[in-house]
């Protein structure tokens, strides 16, 4: 059921996003209809003779007179699109736009889903798990480097090279090529930040994000699985299918043999598949050694690892705070 939902949600937007294409096209013929009278006339001329088709079929010569209604046709659509460039409109203006030339906005091409639709059911299983997490999106124009100003000059580089990275990769993210990134420090230093300013890319561009803590969404599959309730396959397939998995605060959840089943399948079947992830730790190499072994880390450890240096943001943020309070009185 949970699964129906999704797909029925998408092939609604799909069949949304066909409906405005087709509306935008008719207002823009009714704007140049009205604006160039003569491109009215010869759309009435396309379409008798695409409806004479069905007469040439039925003549003594079929083939010649389907042929002869092509050459109708095509004259016909030439002159049009000559006229709109003599206008100064691009000469497809008339023609209707979908979003996806594959299956022009239908969902399905050669009896089968199309990408867009996959997309677009990832898409929407996405938005409703992290409806669930509760969390907003931040942006790289909000990160400032100016709390790490006062670091040693090799650290705040560091970190500069790492703020430059993590745009670089939201700006040419790529859920086929990009690969995955292990962020490691302390509470406070801004991984949670520059992985949503990452998210909020690279869900602008189109593609399935999700993003929780990896707490609270182990702590949803054993509620699912221990309760047997029939949506736990659809949670983990959405987890493995999405283009991007972020995985926030990975250390703090409770450490059980499921949690570290649940992890392992999610490390190796996404890096088996290529699909690229993200996580953030508090815990330095050693302490993830030491909880999770070899087996995990081995495959944790294959991903770019950015080390965070620096004081707590939020702290320093705070102190500001009052001191400028301070100041005002």
């Amino acid at each position: 059921m949970y699964r129906e939902k999704i797909y029925d949600e998408a092939i609604r937007r799909i069949k949304e996003r066909r409906l405005s294409a087709q509306t935008q096209q008719e207002q823009r013929t009714d704007l140049i209809h009205a604006q160039i009278p003569e491109t009215a006339e010869l759309d009435r001329q396309l379409r008798s003779a695409c409806m004479s088709v069905m007469r040439a079929a039925r003549s003594s010569d079929p083939q010649a007179a389907i042929r002869q209604v092509e050459q109708q046709c095509n004259e016909a659509d030439a002159m049009l699109r000559q006229i709109l460039t003599a206008h100064g409109y691009p000469a497809d203006y008339l023609d209707t736009h979908y979003t996806c030339t594959l299956c022009d906005d239908t969902g399905f091409t050669g009896g089968k889903p199309c990408e867009c639709l996959k997309r677009e059911i990832g898409r929407v299983g996405a938005e409703q798990m992290n409806a669930r997490s509760q969390l907003s999106l931040c942006t790289f124009d909000s990160f400032s480097l100016r709390y790490y100003s006062n670091l040693p000059a090799e650290q705040y580089r560091m970190m500069e090279r790492i703020y430059q990275q993590c745009r670089k990769y939201a700006e040419e993210f790529d859920p086929a090529r990009s690969g995955n990134i292990l962020m490691i420090g302390n509470t406070g230093l801004g991984k949670t930040h520059l992985s949503l300013s990452i998210a909020d890319v690279v869900l602008q561009k189109g593609f399935s994000v999700i993003y929780d803590s990896a707490g609270s969404l182990l702590h949803q599959l054993e509620q699912e699985h221990f309760s047997k309730r029939s949506n736990e396959e659809d949670t983990l397939a959405m987890l493995l299918d999405c283009d991007l998995l972020i995985l926030d605060d990975f250390g703090t959840e409770f450490d059980t043999n499921f949690s570290r089943s649940m992890i392992y399948t999610l490390f190796n079947s996404r890096i088996n598949a290529g699909k690229p992830m993200i996580v953030n730790t508090n815990l330095d190499k050693n302490s993830l050694q030491g909880q999770y072994g070899s087996r995990i880390l081995s495959r944790l450890f294959s991903a770019c690892i950015m080390q965070f240096y620096g004081r707590d943001i939020r702290m320093q943020k705070s102190l500001l705070q009052n001191q400028n309070q301070e100041a005002s009185l």
